[in-house]
């Protein structure tokens, strides 16, 4: 699956240049979301402090946001480009590899239609999609980490200041518990960072529990699906093939897959649709009243929320991109099932980080 594309001289341009190329893209990306964050900042800085002799620069933020946006929206189009094209070719590279063997095996090999045409494809799409994805989340860790960090300590330091002011000690009482609970927040070094990591990591941990069947599940409904349509591709042939009750058999079992599978995608979404919609309004929940009370800014509300999402996004990474894990964990069992059949490789080996149930 990978040697036969980045192993092979013959498609060593396209394998390696054009992944160089796309890790280039999303750093250009990455460096571009960072600017962005500055920009964020400084224009609902102004906005809140706005007086009439700031309205030249406030033209000036407009013209960077346009210098900074426009430029990403053609890297975003130029990278999917190349991404499609990149897919393609490992695709080619595959069925290329693949072909000779088959050709050779005298026995029928199920559903070897569909791995042949469809899984080379899929698998270099879900990988590549991953790969990158991956990619783009630890630069964005690396990026915005020290920012989230900077701007605790930002938040902190401002706090402490409020918290040893006469106002706040003459009127304790009659302050809100969400504001009297910031001052344990002040007294934690990157306070927002750990509080992202602990959501985040959470995150992680329960979605395996809830999404561990998946795999098993999707990769059991390929083969069903396999069994189904190899029975009509016969019976395009010749119709006496297609019998009722075997093809009523058939559908009957992908039926009753289909079903729970369903049902399991049911609640892993559901847990997941709250996750995030916990996570969009967390920052917020936690700095919002020090915005009410003055005590933070607008910009730095809006640049905490950026990258308050960024590094939870980041971090939460396998969470979010659940469903094509458990799509590529089901097509490198089936690749490698296929590979063993035809020679392609000698032993079936693991079907990945974990194990299809």
């Amino acid at each position: 699956m990978l040697k036969c594309f980045f192993l092979s001289k013959h498609w060593a341009i396209w394998a390696w240049g054009g992944l160089a190329a796309l890790l280039t893209s999303i750093f250009i990306e990455v460096s571009m979301m960072v600017r962005m964050n500055e920009w964020y900042g400084e224009m609902w800085n102004m906005m809140q402090l706005a007086k009439p002799e700031t309205i030249g620069r406030f033209w000036e933020l407009i013209l960077l946001f346009c210098a900074i946006v426009f430029p990403y929206i053609l890297l975003r189009t130029l990278s999917s480009f190349l991404s499609q094209h990149f897919c393609f070719r490992w695709r080619q590279a595959m069925t290329l590899a693949y072909l000779p063997f088959w050709q050779k095996v005298d026995s029928d090999i199920e559903g070897a239609s569909q791995r042949l045409q469809e899984d080379p494809q899929r698998f270099a799409r879900v990988t590549e999609l991953l790969a990158l994805g991956l990619f783009r989340s630890i630069l964005t860790l690396i990026a915005f980490i020290p920012i989230l960090w900077t701007l605790s300590e930002e938040i902190c330091s401002k706090l402490a200041d409020w918290l040893n002011s006469p106002a706040f000690t003459e009127s304790y009482d009659k302050i809100p518990l969400s504001l009297k609970g910031m001052e344990i927040m002040g007294q934690i070094p990157g306070s927002l960072l750990w509080f992202s990591c602990l959501l985040s990591f959470s995150a992680v941990i329960i979605s395996y529990v809830v999404g561990i069947r998946l795999p098993g599940l999707e990769y059991n409904n390929q083969k069903v699906e396999a069994r189904f349509r190899k029975q009509l591709v016969y019976a395009e042939d010749d119709k006496n093939y297609a019998e009722t009750p075997t093809l009523l058999e058939l559908f009957t079992g992908l039926r009753l897959n289909y079903f729970r599978l369903f049902l399991n995608h049911s609640y892993f979404s559901l847990w997941q649709n709250f996750f995030f919609q916990f996570v969009s309004i967390a920052d917020l929940m936690v700095i919002g009243p020090g915005v009410i009370y003055g005590i933070i800014l607008m910009g730095t509300l809006n640049r905490v929320s950026h990258a308050f999402s960024s590094v939870s996004d980041s971090l939460s990474y396998f969470t979010e991109n659940w469903a094509n894990v458990t799509e590529l964990l089901s097509i490198v069992k089936r690749l490698r099932e296929f590979e063993v059949n035809i020679g392609y490789r000698s032993e079936p080996g693991s079907s990945g980080l974990f194990k299809i149930q």
